[in-house]
């Protein structure tokens, strides 16, 4: 898979998925850009990825963030031909323990931060009359998700959200998709096996999938990056699960 000189911004891009992302991309050729919350996490996957070419720290809930961020991105390096948002941010609590504030963060990070990127790139893209954008959501946004009913429903309006601009776009030659992963090998799960209730959980919840294990984080990234080229030009308006068959729908 070559996506030889095409820029790629990749949101959420310096842990987890977002890195294996960033690393799949360079590898294939691209010129990846990355946006994280956090300053200091953009200095550590530039020291693991040097071959990035732009990071910066960017809160993707707050519209003004986003709009000048994109503007630096524009001038320094041009605009992203493939936009990927992987940042995501929730708790596991029940809803009647939760307050406003965190339900705030929940949809700004999750939902707006999606919508405020996407009406960054989409002038550029259709501009170009081409671009891919893939959004990471989860299978709680389209069955739902105990303890996580806000991230769970800010999830399922990614998921409309998407399959609506994957209408609108179409007639500029913009794919929109969406993936969904199931449990993946994360900084946060490996310490959550370090507790023993956590460790139950984790043993439990990989019980109910039937490939009887959990993500790499490289496993997402491959399928975002089929999404992102070439061999899925004729795929638009998709949710596809990453999740050993956890959830088929």
């Amino acid at each position: 898979m070559s996506l030889d000189g095409k820029l790629m911004l990749i949101t959420g891009g310096a842990r987890g998925i977002g890195r294996a992302i960033a690393e799949a991309g360079i590898g294939a050729g691209a010129r990846v850009a990355v946006w994280a919350l956090h300053q200091d996490s953009i200095d550590e996957v530039r020291g693991q990825l040097p071959d990035i070419i732009w990071g910066e720290a960017v809160d993707v809930g707050r519209a003004d963030e986003v709009g000048s961020a994109f503007a630096r991105l524009h001038a320094r390096v041009g605009s992203p031909d493939i936009l990927v948002n992987n940042a995501g941010y929730t708790l596991t609590s029940p809803f009647l323990e939760e307050d406003e504030q965190y339900w705030r963060r929940v949809v700004d990070t999750n939902f707006w931060g999606v919508v405020y990127t996407i009406r960054a790139v989409l002038p550029q893209m259709c501009q170009r009359r081409s671009g891919s954008i893939i959004n990471v959501v989860s299978d709680a946004g389209r069955v739902g998700m105990s303890g996580e009913a806000v991230y769970a429903g800010a999830k399922g309006g990614v998921v409309a959200f998407s399959k609506s601009i994957a209408q609108e776009m179409a007639r500029h030659q913009i794919r929109v998709n969406c993936v969904a992963p199931g449990p993946t090998r994360t900084r946060i799960l490996d310490e959550n096996r370090e507790e023993e209730t956590g460790e139950k959980l984790i043993e439990k919840m990989i019980r109910r999938i039937p490939l009887r294990r959990i993500a790499e984080p490289a496993e997402v990234a491959a399928m975002v990056m089929f999404l992102a080229g070439d061999g899925a030009s004729y795929i638009t308006g998709q949710v596809i699960s990453v999740s050993g068959g956890l959830t088929m729908v």
